[in-house]
């Protein structure tokens, strides 16, 4: 399992890694700090034929450089990249920012708990729904 989480907050990035650690499911999750850097990723993980595309993305909205709805924008605009899930997570519970997610094909929307047991449950909730019981498509890099 392999997890991009795009999160500029180090505190916030810090509690999903280590709720993902606390529930004893082994996720290796990769953190990168604003959008444009982790594009800059997944183009990588294209030019290696997928070895290090990840299985999900962990989306914030609020980013410097390129916010998370200009990213959610190009992720599923990219034929190599829309296949892969996103998830938000950001502390906005704003109608107009649920909408535009979901209009722009984010797979869910969860608001960022505030305690450490919430987040613990928001992992394993992840883990359990994206990795144990949907079917994901494999990686194609002709898509």
């Amino acid at each position: 399992m392999n997890i991009l989480h795009v999160e500029d907050n180090r505190a916030d990035s810090d509690l999903l890694k280590e709720a993902f650690e606390c529930i004893g499911i082994e996720a290796s999750v990769q953190v990168t700090h604003d959008a444009k850097k982790a594009l800059i990723v997944l183009e990588e993980g294209i030019q290696n034929q997928g070895e290090t595309t990840p299985d999900l993305i962990v989306l914030d909205l609020n980013l410097p450089k390129m916010d998370g709805r200009e990213m959610l924008k190009r992720l599923k605009e990219h034929p190599q990249l829309r296949r892969i899930p996103v998830v938000i997570l950001s502390t906005s519970n704003l109608e107009q920012d649920i909408s535009f997610c979901y209009d722009n094909y984010c797979n869910s929307y969860i608001v960022k708990p505030i305690r450490f047991e919430e987040y613990k449950r928001v992992a394993k909730n992840i883990l359990e729904y994206w990795f144990s019981t949907v079917a994901l498509p494999p990686y194609s890099s002709h898509n």
